[in-house]
């Protein structure tokens, strides 16, 4: 079985569009994405139409639940409440969107896999609703205080993005006192055989950006179950058009975030 896997889309449909014709290439026999269909780039109608008439298995990304105001975003992320709340009414005109955000699992399972937009061990428990802190990202400590929940998880492999870092960690059970971890470079692809003994976690990285690495390309993942391998994909795609149109943008377009991200944007991708 091979499993395609991506998310962090955030309106930019360049992006998405590059993905999607790379998964016409690549003809998975599954599809999941990741969440954060919407949020940060004011694009958010262009995005969720489009993924929503592909129907992809999905969960829920914390901009897809402040955009459908499930959650309140940390009172110092003034830049993604404003993003927020653009996106929140650009949406509310578009029939059944904020519904569909609104009814986005936290989480999906397959046989060997859990898919999540972040953490499995930072979603509430059954029946308890999701807040912000549920939404933190994977830095060192937080990765430390996971292991001990890791190593018990019931599922070997864990597909998660949020962070928008494209990485592997490989936890080798009761070995090793902390993961290895593997990044793709720029431009190439990576490709991992997997070990029996070990667990993986599989950041795939954001498709839409912004772009914590400073690479703007689209990331997505493939998992082969019967080859045990995976791949982290670094798609280009082109960013000129969708630069033009940030600059152009009358409202978000001076927003510190998306200064940087429009910065980003107009330079080549290197090795």
């Amino acid at each position: 079985m091979r499993t395609y896997f991506f998310g962090d889309i955030h309106g930019n449909g360049y992006a998405l569009e590059r993905c999607l014709a790379h998964l016409d290439e690549v003809k998975p026999d599954q599809v999941y994405c990741l969440g954060d269909l919407v949020g940060w780039l004011p694009f958010g109608d262009r995005s969720l139409r489009r993924m929503r008439a592909l129907d992809f298995p999905t969960v829920a990304g914390n901009h897809d639940l402040l955009v459908a105001g499930l959650i309140t975003d940390h009172p110092e992320q003034l830049d993604r409440m404003q993003a927020t709340a653009y996106n929140a009414g650009l949406l509310s005109s578009y029939p059944g969107a904020i519904d569909y955000l609104r009814n986005l699992p936290l989480a999906l399972e397959a046989d060997d896999f859990t898919v999540v937009h972040h953490s499995p061990f930072d979603l509430p428990p059954p029946g308890q609703a999701p807040t912000i802190a549920c939404f933190n990202y994977l830095d060192d400590l937080a990765l430390d205080q996971s292991l001990m929940a890791w190593r018990r998880y019931a599922k070997r492999l864990i597909f998660s993005g949020h962070d928008h870092l494209p990485a592997v960690f490989e936890l080798l059970d009761h070995r090793s006192p902390e993961p290895r971890v593997y990044r793709p470079s720029a431009t190439q692809s990576l490709t991992l055989r997997l070990r029996q003994d070990a667990r993986y976690w599989i950041k795939v990285g954001s498709v839409g950006g912004p772009y914590r690495d400073n690479t703007a390309v689209a990331n997505t993942a493939l998992y082969d179950s019967e080859a045990q391998t995976i791949t982290l994909f670094r798609l280009p795609y082109p960013t000129q058009p969708l630069r033009l149109e940030l600059e152009s943008h009358i409202f978000l377009g001076n927003l510190a975030t998306i200064r940087r991200y429009r910065q980003l944007l107009s330079q080549p991708v290197s090795s």
